[in-house]
């Protein structure tokens, strides 16, 4: 009897830090993935791309008021409350992050199935890829303190 085991098999790693600014938080992808339900659907470089994408996004987004802040980094901006020991600007930063990233990897999931039942699966995930857009939307706003609505008479 006689054993095949491959020798090219390389085990795929989520643990890698997506390294930010210095003033908002660095993103763990191993946490990204837990906290998304991801699971092993899409690849670690993938996901660290999508996750820097969103980082230059939701920075970008946030960049008016972070310029108001006297704050050495976000985790020290007063005048917060903390859930679970993590301040909630750091909470809404990364609901931001996680959000906007989980919106990219959906929206690109189209790319890889061109068979006419896959166009109806990539459609339903373009439904679910604008909620996650909006929950970084709300997220980023709830982040600067403004409400998560906002409404205009035309």
């Amino acid at each position: 009897m006689s054993v095949l085991v491959p020798t090219s098999f390389r085990a795929t790693s989520y643990e890698r830090t997506i390294t930010n600014d210095g003033w908002f938080p660095n993103v763990d992808l191993a946490e990204f993935r837990s906290q998304t339900g991801l699971g092993d659907t899409f690849g670690p470089d993938r996901m660290a791309a999508a996750v820097q994408a969103a980082i230059l996004e939701v920075n970008a987004g946030v960049r008016a008021w972070r310029s108001a802040q006297t704050a050495a980094c976000l985790d020290q901006v007063p005048e917060q409350t903390s859930y679970g020991g993590v301040p909630e600007k750091v909470l809404f930063y990364k609901r931001a992050v996680y959000a906007r990233a989980r919106a990219e990897l959906l929206l690109t999931t189209r790319d890889f199935d061109s068979t006419k039942s896959g166009h109806g699966r990539a459609d339903d995930l373009e439904v679910t890829a604008r909620d996650y857009l909006r929950h970084a939307a709300e997220a980023t706003a709830r982040l600067c303190g403004k409400p998560r609505i906002v409404v205009e008479l035309i």
